[in-house]
């Protein structure tokens, strides 16, 4: 039998349901809320401190995937700017520490000193220049080129500073960093080479700025003592001596071998071969040997323009210079050894520079000088005879004399050979065959005062 429910129960029991599911879905909604409580508590990360570094990651972490690889940290701080200040000191030792302790490069650092070196020193030196007179007395005579030259003593005064300069960067850096610092540039070494045309590639760069300096000194040296008037024996032998000390110091730059091929490019002996053997057109094995025959004759009776040597000097000098011709001879071989002689013997020169305004060939300008040759010896030979009188002797120096000048006149004509007789160079041997006692023959001395600078 079927139960009927009244309209009134179904009622009661319908709101009896609905009281339920409402507890139910209150206590459910708390439940999630408890747990959604939960997990936002134990993924939240504390927060950062005020001045603590900021991770990168922490910022990042929040957006991240699960199981993504977590980033490299970034830690960011600030430093302190750098300043100048905390490098400089007030001396260089320490200053050059300063900047190694930096990881300046060396080559900056030695720039770097130089420069302010350079300050300074240029400083003193135009304190120095600043001091000296200027020149007011327009009307006084005297060497130009002297108005722009210091005096001795304020180049003596800038020489020391230089000398000064060097030492300080010399204990800075040492040998191998002075090297570093005298090195030219290659626009220098360019511009070097080209002045001069000679290469110096077997120097060491370290030593070329040393020889600089020395050739300056020198020249400087001789330049005092040829102003001083015409020189005399201790003046000569004051100039040899400043020679040899030349050579002595380049000698402890340079090894043997070196210091030959200097010289043989930048001595003083070199530079006067050079003049005077235009003309003979030697080769370089030919260069070398009368070079070594020049330098040893040079060093020992080499003279300076102006340069006067009594009777007894002079007489062991014409020995030696013979001894030096017998050795070129011996190089050369006979025919090359007379070309030598003409080509840089001052009479021969000019004759030859008559002969050619005379529209004459080379040919005649050796036999005019041969017959000089020819007849200064008859002329010596009679004067040395003393079996003949005095007058006697002068009659037959009157001859010789005659008839070399009548042989000269059919070379060159009576216009070359009056021109020859009228200049120096003539009048001196040609008159000199007539003389019982010849006057003193003076030629113009060729002679380079230095050497000049060295090239790369």
């Amino acid at each position: 039998m079927a139960l009927h429910r009244s309209p009134a129960v179904l009622f009661s029991a319908q709101e009896m349901n609905l009281q339920r599911l409402l507890l139910i879905s209150i206590v459910a909604n708390l439940v999630c809320l408890a747990g959604l409580f939960w997990m936002l508590a134990d993924r939240q990360q504390p927060p950062a401190q005020l001045g603590s570094p900021v991770s990168a990651a922490a910022t990042a972490g929040a957006g991240r995937a699960p199981g993504q690889a977590a980033p490299v940290e970034r830690i960011v701080r600030e430093v302190e700017p750098f300043h100048w200040s905390q490098i400089e000191a007030d001396d260089y030792q320490t200053y050059v520490e300063n900047l190694r302790r930096i990881g300046c490069p060396e080559e900056t650092i030695r720039d770097l000193v130089k420069q302010d070196l350079d300050k300074l020193y240029d400083q003193r030196k135009a304190d120095i220049l600043s001091k000296a007179p200027a020149q007011k007395e327009y009307w006084k005579t005297g060497n130009p080129s002297a108005l722009s030259r210091p005096s001795s003593a304020t180049s003596s005064q800038m020489a020391q500073l230089d000398r000064e300069k060097n030492e300080v960067l010399g204990d800075l850096f040492g040998s191998q960093g002075m090297a570093a610092i005298n090195r030219p540039n290659p626009l220098a070494r360019a511009r070097s080479q080209a002045k001069s045309g000679y290469a110096m590639d077997f120097i060491p760069e370290e030593t070329k700025a040393e020889l600089n300096t020395l050739e300056r000194e020198f020249g400087s040296e001789l330049l005092k003592k040829m102003a001083q008037g015409a020189t005399d024996a201790q003046d000569m032998a004051e100039i040899r001596q400043l020679r040899q000390n030349r050579d002595d110091r380049i000698a402890t730059m340079l090894t043997p071998e070196q210091k030959m091929e200097y010289d043989l490019r930048k001595s003083p002996t070199a530079a006067n071969m050079r003049l005077q053997m235009d003309g003979f057109d030697p080769s370089e094995d030919e260069f070398r040997d009368i070079f070594a025959a020049r330098k040893a004759f040079d060093n020992e009776h080499g003279v300076v323009p102006g340069s006067s040597i009594s009777p007894a000097d002079a007489e062991v000098r014409q020995f030696a210079e013979q001894e030096m011709n017998n050795q070129i001879s011996s190089s050369l071989g006979e025919g090359r050894y007379q070309d030598y002689m003409r080509q840089t013997d001052y009479d021969y020169k000019s004759i030859h520079k008559i002969t050619q305004r005379q529209g004459l060939g080379e040919n005649i300008s050796a036999q005019v000088y041969q017959m000089k040759g020819g007849a200064e010896e008859l002329a010596r030979e009679i004067r040395m005879n003393t079996g003949l009188s005095i007058e006697e002797r002068q009659i037959q120096l009157g001859q010789i004399q005659n008839e070399t000048s009548i042989s000269i006149q059919s070379l060159i004509g009576r216009q070359g050979a009056a021109a020859l007789q009228t200049q120096a160079g003539g009048r001196n041997w040609l008159n000199n065959i007539g003389r019982v006692n010849p006057l003193p023959i003076v030629k113009p001395t060729f002679q380079v005062i230095t050497s000049g600078t060295p090239n790369p």
